[in-house]
């Protein structure tokens, strides 16, 4: 599947088409999707809004998954016998979700080409992330693990807007998503700010073409060099 049909495909609407039984749920910021131990029998697909994902371990400490955005599926670990949920998915924006029960599923996926395409599309795109992600915990200094976690969020590797307006965000969240502390994240969100990359009071602009240049010298420069024209 091309990135264009794939962008195109509506989970839901082939869904209906073929009578598989889904329900679409609205969550209110800060509302939880699902939570870490609860049994794993759905699929979620985010169809508006963007979604945390968190792990927390039995001594209380807590740490940020990532940030998933519109046109990514979560939970999909039940499809291959994952009892119960490894971490909590919560709205960080009022979100619409695309709920589909697990027997649905596997049917849609052993009937529907288009959609078992999307699916993978999407776990494989899911995948490479983590892989990125990976890389740059090891590679990347704080600044620029920073930077590029705000450009993910801003989705500037798949909208290549020179500004764009994103929920704030917790510093505390941002450390966890990047592996760092809270001090460190505020320095740098600070000096972020005070270089012109990104505004910040209700809500997060984040000048994107401006940002990108702090990657320039890491592995992920690709965002830098690709900038909008």
């Amino acid at each position: 599947m091309t990135r264009q049909r794939q962008r195109s495909f509506h989970p839901a609407v082939f869904l209906a088409k073929t009578g598989a039984k889904s329900i679409v749920a609205l969550f209110r910021e800060g509302q939880a999707v699902c939570s870490q131990g609860d049994a794993g029998k759905d699929v979620f697909y985010i169809e508006k809004g963007q979604v945390k994902l968190t792990v927390k371990s039995n001594r209380g400490k807590e740490t940020v998954l990532g940030i998933l955005h519109h046109g990514d599926y979560f939970g999909a670990g039940c499809m291959r016998d994952q009892a119960f949920r490894t971490a909590t998915a919560t709205a960080l924006t009022r979100s619409k979700i695309l709920v589909i029960e697990k027997k649905e599923m596997t049917r849609a996926l052993h009937h529907g080409h288009e959609f078992a395409d999307h699916f993978i599309a999407c776990l494989l795109g899911r995948n490479i992330r983590i892989e990125e992600d990976l890389i740059d915990q090891h590679l990347c200094s704080c600044e620029e693990r920073l930077a590029r976690a705000l450009l993910l969020i801003a989705r500037y590797d798949k909208i290549r807007k020179p500004t764009a307006v994103i929920p704030k965000i917790s510093q505390k969240t941002l450390g966890g998503l990047i592996g760092s502390t809270r001090s460190r994240v505020c320095y740098f969100m600070n000096k972020f700010k005070k270089l012109g990359y990104i505004e910040y009071g209700e809500r997060l602009r984040v000048h994107n073409s401006s940002l990108s240049g702090v990657l320039k010298d890491s592995v992920f420069s690709e965002l830098h060099a690709s900038r909008p024209n």
